[in-house]
């Protein structure tokens, strides 16, 4: 323990001592320059590509595990996850999903509520964490561009038996603005 420890903090040391080298990324990562965040000046764009994931994510069953469901209650965190559509990641930390847009998709996409809290919504039945009044925790992604289309990963929580990670991709269509046109990457559902 204390070895590791060690070790752990050394990388830390050297990390800091190494100053922008480190936030380059792992080795034999790939850095593709082509993958940033939107910018937040679209913050209309932004809004608009959450309500895209949500109402095909909320809308298709085949994608959120839940047939025949119809969430009368859906909370989203309000901090967009960079590793949403990692089931072995998701802390639910992040960048904030600003007012503006929280405020769009709540008027777009009922019945979302946003949340601060994950644990806020989270009831224990029988030592397995459910999402109380019978509803879904959505864990929205970051939107990352990817050439002239953007992919944003979602977590849809409802137990611990219950719960889905993917990946969709938008592109602009003209005139009639983001559309999902798919998944990417893996899927996983518990």
């Amino acid at each position: 323990m204390r070895r590791t420890l060690a070790l752990g903090v050394m990388a830390v040391l050297l990390c800091a001592l190494a100053g922008a080298g480190c936030a380059r990324g792992v080795a034999g990562a790939d850095p593709s320059p082509s993958a940033s965040p939107v910018p937040t000046s679209s913050g209309s764009d932004v809004a608009e590509i959450y309500v895209q994931v949500l109402r095909r994510y909320l809308g298709t069953p085949g994608e959120n595990s839940f047939p025949g469901t119809t969430f009368a209650t859906v909370y989203v965190l309000d901090r967009a996850d960079p590793s949403a559509a990692d089931p072995m990641g998701g802390s639910g930390s992040g960048a904030a999903i600003d007012a503006d847009t929280q405020r769009r998709i709540v008027a777009e996409v009922p019945p979302v509520t946003f949340v601060a809290d994950r644990n806020s919504v989270l009831e224990n039945q029988d030592r397995c964490a459910s999402v109380r009044n019978g509803g879904i925790l959505v864990t929205l992604g970051t939107v990352d561009r990817e050439g002239d289309e953007v992919h944003v990963g979602v977590n849809g929580f409802v137990a611990c038996l219950g719960a889905t990670w993917l990946t969709y991709v938008l592109q602009q269509q003209p005139g009639s603005g983001w559309r999902v046109t798919g998944t990417t990457g893996s899927m996983a559902i518990a």
